[in-house]
C-alpha cells in the first residue's frame, strides 16, 4: 500500500517533524504550510528527506472559509502529480498536530483490507433543526483573511448577524451545472482513493458554480468533498450516516478529537483513553505539552 498524507500545518515544525517520521516512509508527504507562517522553519527541518513535499505557492488560511478548501486542492493536485510516478492507493488528511496511534503495519494491513472504500462520511444536513443554522447564514466576505478583533473582522460578523435576524437564509440546495444537490457534511480529516480526490479537483478547477456555493458558507472543508461525494458514483463507498449530527467528533472517521470545550490538547493522562478509542490518528498533540504522551505512543506502537 502506498499513501499521500496530505497535511495541512501552520505552527509546531518540531512536531511536523515527528509526525512525518513516524508514519510510513514509503508515503508521500504534501504540506501545506498557511502563507502567514515562516516557510523556512518548517522546511529547514525536513530538507533531507525526499518524500517531503511543500507546497510552494502557498495560501493565506482564514479558519472555516473557502481558503481551506484551496490550500487542500493544491495539495491534492501535487499527490495526483507524484501518483503518475509512483501509483498511490490513498490520499489521507492530515492536521500537522495530528499523531498516529496504530503501527504502520497496522495501518497499512487496515487499509489492504479495507481497500475499495472511501473513508469520508456524508451527512444531509437538510432537516438537521438548530446543527442547520451555521449553515443558513451567510458569511460575507469569508475567504479574506482579515484577523479577528480587526475592525474588517467585526464588520464581517456584525453582517452575517442582521442579515440573519433579518431573515436572510442561506439554502441548503443549491444548482450547478444543471445538477441539483442538498449539502452534505463530514470531517476534513478523511482517506480517499486517487480517483475521488481527482473529481474533487476537477470540481474545483471546472465547476465554478458548484465551487461559488462554499465562497460564502459555513465551514467549506467540511462540506465541499462531502457533498460532491454523495453525488457522485463513489457514494456507496464511502460512509453515509442518516440521521441528526450530534458533533464533529461522530462522523470523523479515523481521527480521535475532543471538541466538547475548545480543541483539547492531549497529555498523558489521556493516553488509555485514545488507544481504546480504535482510531488511527488523533488531534492536537503539541511540542512541550504532549510529549510524553508521544513517547507512551511510541513505545505502544512498536509492541503492535
Amino acid at each position: 500500500m502506498k499513501f499521500a498524507f496530505i497535511i495541512s500545518a501552520h505552527n509546531d515544525p518540531i512536531h511536523l517533524k515527528r509526525m512525518i517520521e513516524s508514519l510510513p516512509p514509503s508515503s508521500f508527504f504534501i504540506v501545506h504550510i498557511d502563507a502567514k507562517s515562516d516557510l523556512s522553519s518548517f522546511t529547514s527541518l525536513l530538507a533531507d528527506n525526499p518524500r517531503v513535499h511543500f507546497i510552494e505557492d502557498r495560501t493565506d488560511v482564514m479558519w472555516g472559509s473557502i481558503g481551506v478548501v484551496e490550500a487542500q486542492m493544491k495539495m491534492i493536485k501535487k499527490a495526483l502529480m507524484l501518483h503518475q510516478q509512483e501509483p498511490i492507493d490513498y490520499l489521507i488528511s492530515l492536521s500537522g498536530l495530528d499523531y498516529p496511534l496504530w503501527s504502520n503495519k497496522h495501518i497499512t494491513s487496515f487499509f489492504e483490507s479495507q481497500k475499495g472504500r472511501e473513508f469520508i462520511v456524508t451527512l444531509c444536513m437538510e432537516g438537521q433543526g438548530e446543527a442547520e443554522k451555521l449553515y443558513r447564514e451567510h458569511r460575507y466576505f469569508n475567504y479574506y483573511s482579515w484577523p479577528y478583533g480587526t475592525l474588517r473582522s467585526k464588520f464581517r460578523v456584525s453582517l452575517r448577524k442582521i442579515s440573519y435576524a433579518l431573515g436572510i437564509r442561506k439554502s441548503l440546495r443549491f444548482k450547478a451545472s444543471g445538477r441539483e444537490y442538498t449539502l452534505h457534511k463530514g470531517s476534513m480529516w478523511w482517506a480517499i482513493s486517487p480517483e475521488l480526490a481527482s473529481l474533487a479537483l476537477n470540481y474545483w478547477d471546472n465547476n465554478p458554480a458548484y465551487v461559488r456555493y462554499f465562497y460564502d458558507g459555513f465551514a467549506p472543508d467540511e462540506t465541499f468533498i462531502p457533498t460532491l461525494t454523495a453525488y457522485s458514483d463513489f457514494a456507496n463507498r464511502a460512509i453515509h450516516i442518516e440521521g441528526q449530527f450530534k458533533n464533529l467528533e461522530g462522523i470523523t472517521p479515523l481521527t480521535f478529537i475532543d471538541y466538547t470545550n475548545g480543541i483539547k490538547i492531549f497529555t498523558e493522562e489521556d493516553f488509555d483513553l485514545l488507544i481504546k478509542s480504535d482510531k488511527i490518528f488523533c488531534r492536537k498533540t503539541i511540542t512541550g505539552k504532549s510529549d510524553q504522551l508521544m513517547d507512551m505512543i511510541d513505545a505502544y506502537r512498536a509492541s503492535h
